[in-house]
């Protein structure tokens, strides 16, 4: 995009602040999926080089079942 409409575009952007109270969650680990599916999401995980995925991939064998 063209540098003047970026920087009309950038008068626009407001910055805000909330303050969180309260955080709630819910495990999402393929246990609606088949065994299968599971298997095949751990294994794919495990391939990963980040140990986010790695963990993830435990998750779903642990919980997943």
């Amino acid at each position: 995009a063209p540098d003047s409409y970026i920087a009309k575009q950038l008068k626009g952007i407001v910055g805000i602040e909330i303050e969180i109270k309260k955080l709630e969650g819910q495990w999402k680990v393929s246990q609606n999926k088949t065994e299968n599916d599971r298997i095949g999401v751990g294994t794919g995980l495990k391939l990963e080089t980040d140990q986010e995925a790695i963990s993830m991939s435990e998750l779903v064998k642990e919980f997943g079942k």
